[in-house]
């Protein structure tokens, strides 16, 4: 029962069970308080696994007085995950300050800031105290300090998130893996030839992620040389670091399984998949040059997910000559306009469950052959903003029956799609897996067509149609009130060029 104190609003009465009813009456009770600034600061009592699961839909039209109550109660109560954001400087204090004095029950904490929010030395003092910490993730507030406070707790972390903290840099790096020996030449530093005692938190480390922040080549090393369980490595210069390994002579193998670049050069990929032989999965943003689809593949023969976006491959035709078994994820996003031929496509990646082109402009032999059977999950296929090309309705049919168990679609520049095409492709057994469904430009869809979509595909819960014109827009507006009326578990997006 949620009950409101009239006079002194020193707290409400949680839910005694976490039914989903009462807890939302009762963050919306905290709320309704807040908002007419009563009880802001009065203690707030309720079980550990309540604040829990409050705070995990605190992102729900939630006050950030509320926010902070909650967030406060849960450090005090002892939770051992914390996941808060906060921005207002005195709430985040306060917060601060219930981390001072209970800092030791903690093993999550996720700390997201306003951007021009700084933290004080309280969190620093708190950190040495946290030695159950496993994942620590604040952004865009942490320094140096932060990580020399979790060198001396030597938690048994695993992730460390500080992306888009500037104040961190190559200092605070060494601090945690326990190095001060800064006179030593590089390839030492490559090599791992270390004088400290790198232990914990470093022996634990799995998952780091450095971007935007001031960590620099170096730093990238350091970690690679000195965390033997490191698998993800954020940052901007971890290719650098990479091929700096490889020409200082390293052998002893990382244990890498995830590369991320931006706006660099890829690393000699052949060493580096001799050095990282569980590497498998690349992604590169914007890529200095330009690289070769069938190359990547070939040289690090155990990816099973590339990632190559905004950029431009090497050849017109960049289907790799071979087969890839196998690749599981496939994303490239092209700046210019590339052809895909389908049938190669789906014959070159047969174990692929999620595929994602952007910029690409799909086609098929005459006449097409019958889709193969496929393992897709998930599938984009979109043409540039730019030339936005239409896709053959044709086309369109045969890619939904090529991934009819995909549980997600979403296909571009569908205007020539017609009633006629759709209906075949659910007669073939497109869709019946269907959980959200994105046709842009699909006029010629009617409204019968879209109840005929529901009756086919029971799982069907998102049906997205972008890029209409106006008039069409109104018609699916009346179409929404009539599923309303239906009670038909359907969520219908209608948006596009309202002129």
């Amino acid at each position: 029962m949620v009950f409101v104190s009239s006079d002194r609003m020193v707290g409400l009465r949680p839910p005694e069970r976490l039914e989903a009813w009462a807890l939302s009456a009762w963050l919306q009770a905290l709320n309704t308080a807040a908002g007419r600034g009563k009880g802001v600061s009065a203690p707030l009592k309720a079980p550990p696994a309540l604040l829990s699961v409050a705070l995990s839909q605190a992102a729900v039209g939630l006050r950030e007085t509320v926010v902070a109550r909650l967030a406060v109660a849960a450090v005090t109560a002892g939770v051992s995950r914390l996941d808060v954001h906060l921005e207002h400087p005195t709430l985040v204090q306060t917060l601060l300050e219930a981390l001072h004095a209970h800092p030791q029950h903690l093993t999550s904490l996720t700390l997201t800031l306003g951007p021009r929010t700084s933290l004080d030395g309280l969190l620093s003092e708190a950190m040495c105290y946290m030695t159950c910490l496993t994942s620590l993730v604040i952004t865009p507030a942490a320094t140096d300090a932060h990580l020399a406070a979790l060198a001396q707790a030597t938690p048994p972390l695993g992730t460390l998130d500080v992306s888009y903290c500037s104040a961190v840099t190559d200092k605070g790096v060494r601090a945690l893996l326990g190095l001060t020996d800064d006179a030593r030449p590089v390839r030492e530093v490559v090599l791992g030839v270390f004088k400290g005692t790198a232990e914990a938190p470093a022996s634990n480390l799995h998952t780091v992620n450095l971007w935007g922040t001031g960590v620099t080549t170096l730093g990238c090393v350091l970690l690679l040389a000195t965390c033997p369980a490191l698998t993800s490595l954020t940052c901007r210069w971890s290719g650098e670091a990479l091929d700096l390994s490889v020409r200082a002579g390293r052998e002893a193998p990382l244990s890498l399984t995830q590369l991320i670049l931006a706006e660099s050069s890829l690393p000699p990929l052949a060493p580096v998949a001799a050095l990282c032989p569980h590497l498998s999965s690349l992604v590169a943003r914007r890529p200095s040059d330009a690289p070769n689809v069938e190359e990547v593949l070939s040289e690090v023969p155990t990816l099973t997910s590339l990632t190559l976006m905004q950029f431009l491959p090497q050849q017109e035709n960049w289907l790799p000559a071979s087969r890839a078994p196998f690749l599981t994820h496939l994303h490239l996003s092209f700046l210019e306009p590339r052809p895909v031929h389908l049938v190669r496509l789906a014959d070159t990646f047969p174990s692929l469950t999620h595929l994602f082109l952007d910029g690409v402009t799909p086609t098929l032999p005459y006449p097409p052959p019958p889709p193969p059977v496929s393992k897709i999950e998930s599938l984009r296929l979109v043409t540039l903003p730019i030339t936005n090309p239409d896709l053959d309705a044709e086309v369109v049919e045969w890619a939904l029956v090529w991934v009819s168990a995909a549980s997600s679609i979403d296909l571009g520049s569908c205007r020539l799609l017609t009633d006629e095409h759709l209906t075949r492709a659910i007669a073939a057994g497109a869709l019946t897996q269907a959980e959200d469904v994105r046709l842009s430009g699909a006029r010629q869809i009617t409204d019968g067509a879209i109840m005929d979509l529901l009756t086919a595909c029971p799982h069907l819960r998102r049906l997205a149609l972008k890029m209409l014109p106006k008039e069409r827009l109104a018609e699916l507006e009346s179409l929404k009130v009539t599923l309303r009326k239906q009670n038909l578990d359907l969520e219908l997006i209608t948006y596009g060029w309202k002129f």
